[in-house]
């Protein structure tokens, strides 16, 4: 009998939005290797797309458990904390995923995100810059309907940088 790899068909099952299917494969796979970290990492953002954040926090801790310099892991941590209303917590995700990578727009962006909703224009502003000069296209196209960003749109900067 042929083994299955539970994680590839999990990814693929994402790809097709079938988020559902993809968890019950990447548990498949884990029951067979706890420790496959793609595996918990792909559950995580399974978990998420499906507003399961509390599970989605739990695959990411065990993903970081396996490697705690993983980005990805990381940031999925940053946005299950964000989800769950740790706004303290999600900033302290996002900062190490970027010390590890600065690089990581979307983790630039949802900082400006956080600091947005905290009322601090300046440390908003500065991630979104940072994020709009990594991937201008995709980052202009986020701006144009988060309500996250409601309580900057107003400032002279961000007009300056959105037009």
């Amino acid at each position: 009998m042929e083994e299955v790899d539970w994680t590839s068909k999990g990814t693929a099952l994402v790809n097709e939005g079938k988020y559902e299917e993809a968890v019950e494969s990447f548990e498949k796979g884990l029951a067979q290797d706890p420790q496959d970290l793609q595996a918990l990492i792909n559950k995580g953002c399974a978990l998420l797309l499906l507003e399961r954040s509390e599970e989605a926090l739990e695959c990411s801790e065990m993903a970081l458990n396996l490697d705690m310099d993983n980005t990805t892991a990381l940031y999925n941590k940053g946005n299950a904390l964000f989800k769950l209303n740790d706004f303290e917590d999600a900033v302290k995700a996002f900062d190490r995923t970027l010390e590890l990578d600065p690089s990581h727009v979307e983790a630039w962006y949802n900082k400006a995100c956080l600091a947005a909703m905290e009322s601090k224009a300046d440390e908003a502003l500065s991630s979104l810059e940072k994020a709009l000069n990594l991937d201008k296209e995709n980052v202009s196209i986020l701006v144009k309907n988060d309500f996250h960003l409601n309580s900057i749109r107003d400032e002279p900067r961000f007009k300056e940088l959105f037009g």
